[in-house]
């Protein structure tokens, strides 16, 4: 299990790596899966803002979001969101499949 934070033009501390990494591993346990991998880039985005991509490959499917907001913390959360709602979807597909 990998989970990667880098920053793009854009200054990543510590308190938002750690936010990333217990955020990532907690909500991916919650639904029993393996985490193989997990990417987030932070960057600067127009108009002051910051853009976050969360890439999350588990045992069974890649899944991609971004996201804009006024602070890395917040964007980073709505794009998470974004790849929860992906993953419960497809878990919900592999479930009515059986």
């Amino acid at each position: 299990m990998t989970i990667q934070v880098i920053g793009q033009n854009f200054e990543v501390g510590e308190s938002l790596t750690n936010h990333v990494k217990t955020t990532i591993s907690k909500k991916i346990e919650k639904y029993n899966q393996e985490l193989i991998s997990a990417n987030v880039i932070f960057g600067e985005a127009p108009h002051k803002k910051v853009q976050s991509s969360v890439k999350v490959e588990l045992k069974f499917a890649n899944f991609f979001a971004k996201s804009e907001a006024d602070d890395a913390y917040a964007s980073f959360n709505d794009a998470f969101a974004d790849v929860e709602k992906q993953i419960t979807k497809e878990l919900e597909k592999l479930k009515s499949h059986k």
